[in-house]
């Protein structure tokens, strides 16, 4: 980890609430070895709150009809009816079933005849809209990325503050600060026993940082801005910094307290000295002070084994794009634009998507956070009149790419076992700030939201959860089922507290054992596949 001075606040906030947690049974490494579970994550923030229900069509007809603008916009193509509406694996749809579970769906922009088509009028909205090729690749009967994928609908953020709502998203808690652990935290944690090799537990590429509040150090987020940034932080090769310090000897592991421990640290002689020096230092001060040292002195350790491992080498030997570009339809270096040609971009200004598929593919990590935009980096926080427009064109775009990412995920073998690909090792859970109020009432910010989640253990082609459409105005989430934290079953509206705890329990951990989550919480029924 690069230390910093916001790197050592963390620290040592996370550290004073170590004794609370513990009351909670949280252990320092604990994870269930279940078959078919995922052992990595990659967390996907889209930054600036989205208008989910522009993407997917979790309402019903009538609720179309009330809350959705009809469908207009020529080659800025807005709002849909519920002709438009298809399930995704192109059974038939019913768009007045009752009940909280429907397969996964979206108003169809795409020509299926020809997917590429970006230039077409479409007869199904009397053609006022051109056909958008983008976020076909959900649809692609190829890759079937719908079978992977479980969107859970309006869950209540408890906000509509952009910091707040990313904090609920990553922990389940809205507020200025983390009350509990990232879930990116917690999985890196749980994992840490079960692949000990992975020397960078949990990477993040931008944004909120996944705040490991009260974990050994080893679950707190290692900042890197993209494939460059490995090399002057976590690798040896500078030589003015490192012209006579590169040798290292295995030592025997020491804990801070100056117990054994097992295996060994490869330490150099200013290793070795640090390390002694901060035992020493152990009691000199406080309590609180011990703790924030314990911190220091167990991320110096892994930084250790890190810089052994020669990361570096492992990167710029592991292809990131390499699979899905073997199909003609969607070469490595694409873009996209809005309209004809009014504003276009490549995808590679959307996110550090390729240094991403790197770190999971390396198998040097257990979670990784991404931050995502569209093209030309822009994000989703629109007030503007024409905001809706916007925001439906550049949505349309960035879950594209975000597909093709699953894609090319899909295809492409796990290391540690081959009968698997890498998605199903890993969560891929989407989410973003908050909701926004729903597009016949404007772009504003709205605290119902969702979250998307692919790959490892979920039971896919599903949307679980709505909108109570009985409301006036933008609506919040109506009841779905749901497991509480004691084991009863209810119905009712989801929040962000369920939404972070479905994630974690994905993996096989349990609460109260494995996580702590304030408020209590509930895991959505039938997410995890059985």
């Amino acid at each position: 980890m690069k230390l910093s001075r916001r790197n050592l606040f963390q620290a040592a906030f996370g550290a004073a609430q170590v004794g609370l947690l513990a009351r909670y049974g949280l252990p320092s490494a604990r994870a269930q070895s279940n078959s078919g579970r995922p052992s990595k994550m990659l967390a996907i923030w889209v930054d600036g709150g989205l208008h989910w229900e522009l993407f997917f069509a979790p309402l019903s007809r009538a609720g179309i009809l009330k809350f959705i603008p009809s469908a207009t916009g020529g080659l800025y193509p807005v709002g849909y009816n519920p002709n438009q509406v298809e399930n995704l694996d192109r059974s038939p749809v019913d768009l007045d079933a009752p009940g909280p579970v429907r397969k996964l769906r979206a108003p169809v922009t795409w020509n299926w005849a020809n997917p590429a088509d970006s230039m077409g009028n479409n007869p199904v909205v009397n053609n006022t809209q051109v056909y958008r090729p983008y976020g076909y690749i959900w649809a692609n009967p190829k890759y079937k990325l719908w079978e992977k994928s479980a969107l859970l609908v309006g869950a209540d953020q408890g906000t509509a503050a952009h910091a707040s709502g990313i904090v609920a998203s990553m922990s389940g808690v809205a507020g200025a600060a983390f009350r509990s652990p990232a879930v990116q935290a917690v999985v890196a944690n749980a994992m840490a026993s079960r692949f000990p090799d992975r020397p960078l537990p949990n990477v993040t590429l931008g944004g909120t940082a996944p705040v490991a509040l009260g974990l050994p150090a080893l679950a707190n987020p290692t900042w890197l801005s993209n494939a460059a940034a490995v090399e002057p932080t976590l690798s040896d090769r500078r030589e003015n910094a490192w012209a006579g310090l590169r040798a290292r000897q295995d030592q025997p592991d020491v804990a801070f307290d100056g117990s054994s421990l097992s295996g060994t640290v490869p330490a150099s002689v200013v290793d070795a000295a640090l390390l002694k020096t901060l035992r020493r230092e152990r009691g000199v001060s406080t309590q609180g002070t011990d703790a924030l040292m314990e911190q220091l002195y167990d991320t110096y350790k892994g930084a250790s084994r890190t810089i052994r491992r020669d990361i570096l080498s492992v990167l710029s030997g592991t292809p990131s794009w390499e699979k899905l570009k073997a199909d003609p339809a969607y070469p490595s270096e694409w873009g996209a634009c809005i309209g004809y040609a009014d504003m276009c971009g490549q995808g590679t200004s959307m996110g550090e998507y390729g240094f991403a598929l790197q770190l999971l593919k390396s198998d040097l990590v257990s979670t990784v956070t991404l931050r995502a935009s569209s093209i030309n980096n822009s994000a989703f926080d629109t007030h503007a009149a024409n905001g809706v427009t916007v925001h439906a064109s550049h949505l349309r775009i960035a879950f594209e790419m975000i597909g093709r990412m699953v894609a090319e995920m899909s295809l492409t073998p796990s290391r540690s076992n081959p009968s698997q690909s890498l998605l199903d090792e890993t969560l891929v859970y989407v989410f973003s700030d908050f909701g926004r109020t729903f597009p016949k009432t404007g772009s504003d910010h709205h605290p119902a939201t969702c979250a998307l989640l692919v790959g490892g253990g979920i039971q896919g082609n599903q949307m679980l959860g709505g909108y109570d459409e009985t409301m006036n105005g933008s609506p919040m989430g109506a009841p779905v089922d749901l497991i509480e934290e004691g084991g009863e079953r209810v119905r009712r509206a989801p929040r962000s507290q369920d939404i972070a705890a479905t994630v974690l329990n994905t993996y096989g951990l349990q609460p109260g054992k494995d996580f702590f989550i304030p408020g209590g919480f509930g895991v959505v029924d039938g997410v995890v596949r059985t």
